[in-house]
């Protein structure tokens, strides 16, 4: 998949967000976004099942609701991505960067976050436990 059919795919998944009736979900799945820049970009409700996200840039992203089982984010930048509601089972998160990331109500069975970055505040609420 080159930058242009992303792109395009990106476009008709933004019009699908705003109306529901023109455009379509983004289905991305085992897409390879490895080392891309991906700052900014609306993928909320998406489909990235199985895609390598990895060494991206996400900074700022809106990922709600996505579905990201799978998804190998290893050192991937997510700062301050939302990702509330997303389900992230089983994804490689190991070393990415979570600081003030979004992870309300966020589906994490199994995922990996050895050695990352991330807020204790939001380590504990995703562990649902309390703050000594």
């Amino acid at each position: 998949m080159d930058a242009a059919e992303i792109d395009k795919i990106l476009e008709d998944h933004q019009r699908w967000l705003e109306n529901g009736e023109d455009g379509e979900r983004a289905i991305l799945i085992d897409a390879d976004f490895h080392r891309l820049d991906l700052r900014g970009t609306a993928f909320r409700n998406a489909d990235l099942r199985g895609a390598n996200l990895s060494e991206s840039d996400l900074s700022g992203a809106d990922m709600r609701g996505a579905n990201l089982v799978l998804a190998q984010m290893f050192q991937t930048n997510l700062e301050g991505v939302i990702l509330r509601g997303a389900d992230l089972t089983e994804a490689d998160m190991r070393r990415a960067n979570l600081k003030n990331t979004d992870l309300a109500g966020a589906e994490m069975w199994r995922t990996n976050i050895k050695g990352c970055r991330i807020d204790p505040e939001v380590l504990h609420g995703l562990l649902d436990c309390e703050m000594p």
